[in-house]
């Protein structure tokens, strides 16, 4: 699942439970492009668990469950944390998938076994290349930082546990590290690969996507063809029926604007995103804000 769901959506704008004028795989594609826009004025993702799960067997690279719960290539660029058993508290990317095999990389420390509890999430994986600073401090591009994964200095390999890690994306070189800085002799001398994003989601996230999705739908609504009437009984048993009430549609769309609006220029809120809330009122990639 997404960060919600076509019912969520619909219930909040009190779509009718059948015949309702937009149908949930377009519903779905909206909710899938809020969350696309939610990452990126984010900068950053949000890691909603989309399944779990015991290995039966694998390997350094794969793992292995019972039955066919997969989809084929379903969850390639997730993330796969392990959360307890062998290799707990390692994130590996996603690489491919059958219906019954995750393969990842990089590889684990160890092969996976019937031990390993795992989840699938949508937190990001990040592998760069980038200039270092000469100093003993260096910053990731993409946070909050959640695990470095790998660190190469001027192709030397550092243990990523001898480096200090900070939610911020800051890495400070530990006294215990196989090098003492961030080489800057030449450029790109620094790789790295590490997993980033904001876990649990935040509920302010999921309501965000959720008014996004609903206007996206709610438009659909008032500019496609629809089939869901009003229908109006008067004495003496007529009988007829109106289309829907384009002004009353159009008010809702207007609310929720106003609502996503707050949400993103900064509105103070409990559970709100870790990191760069953007409060400028000229910074908007939304197109559905008019």
């Amino acid at each position: 699942m997404g960060y919600a769901t076509a019912a969520e959506v619909k219930s909040t704008i009190n779509f009718p439970s059948t015949g309702a004028p937009v149908i949930d795989s377009d519903i779905n594609s909206f909710i899938s492009y809020a969350e696309e826009e939610i990452e990126n004025i984010y900068h950053t993702k949000f890691g909603n668990i989309e399944k779990t799960g015991t290995a039966t067997s694998g390997t350094t690279t794969t793992i292995t469950v019972s039955g066919t719960p997969y989809t084929i290539d379903e969850y390639i660029d997730y993330v796969v944390w392990i959360i307890a058993g062998t290799n707990s508290g390692e994130y590996r990317k996603i690489t491919t998938n059958t219906v019954s095999v995750l393969t990842v990389s990089s590889a684990f420390s160890a092969a996976i076994d019937d031990t390993s509890q795992f989840r699938i999430t949508k937190l990001g994986y990040k592998s760069e290349t980038v200039d270092g600073t000469g100093e003993k401090v260096q910053f990731v591009q993409y946070q909050p930082l959640i695990k470095l994964n790998s660190l190469t200095i001027d192709s030397t390999s550092v243990t990523p546990s001898s480096v200090y890690q900070y939610e911020t994306g800051r890495l400070v070189m530990s006294t215990s590290a196989e090098v003492c800085y961030f080489s800057n002799n030449t450029p790109q001398l620094i790789d790295l690969e590490y997993i980033y994003g904001v876990y649990p989601m935040p509920r302010i996230i999921k309501r965000l996507c959720i008014l996004l999705a609903s206007i996206r739908t709610l438009t659909a609504q008032i500019s496609g063809t629809y089939d869901d009437f009003t229908s109006v009984n008067l004495p003496g048993g007529f009988t007829g029926s109106k289309g829907e009430p384009y002004m009353n549609i159009r008010e809702a769309v207007t609310g929720f604007q106003g609502e996503a609006k707050g949400i993103i220029y900064g509105t103070k809120s409990e559970g709100a995103v870790t990191g760069d809330l953007r409060t400028s009122a000229s910074y908007c990639p939304f197109t559905i804000f008019g």
